[in-house]
């Protein structure tokens, strides 16, 4: 496995959870930035600095879900101010989110932010609520 960017440890510093220094595998459909546990719940975060198809880090979660059927996961996708995917692309990645929570009800669960300069990040109301909507 990779490393982690040590350039986003600030961002996720921010979150209420324990992320590994190691990407997590998705076996074979690709590696997340970031990762970790809540009870049963692997938690994974992507940090979109200079990906111009951000969508395609939201679907690739898709197979892997198909493949783990025991697995529940809460995808938190972050989009750094300094990211220049087109608005159709970013919008992808809502759009594919909501769909992969409505497939997958009691599984999964997607936090997006489009984070602008200036902005924090805090997101722990909507953990909470996303984290109980899992079984």
């Amino acid at each position: 496995m990779r490393k982690v960017n040590l350039e986003n440890i600030e961002l996720i510093n921010n979150l209420p959870f324990t992320f590994e220094l190691d990407e997590y595998s998705l076996k074979g459909w690709g590696e997340v930035d970031f990762y970790g546990y809540h009870g049963e719940v692997l938690v994974l975060v992507e940090i979109e600095k200079g990906q111009k198809h951000p969508n395609t880090n939201v679907l690739k979660i898709w197979p892997y879900l198909e493949e783990h059927p025991n697995k529940s996961i809460l995808l938190i996708q972050i989009i750094r101010s300094e990211n220049k995917a087109s608005k159709n692309r970013i919008n992808l990645c809502r759009f594919t989110g909501l769909r992969l929570e409505n497939l997958f009800q009691d599984r999964f669960r997607y936090i997006f932010v489009n984070l602008k300069e200036g902005d924090s990040l805090e997101l722990d109301f909507i953990i909470d609520q996303k984290l109980n909507q899992l079984k």
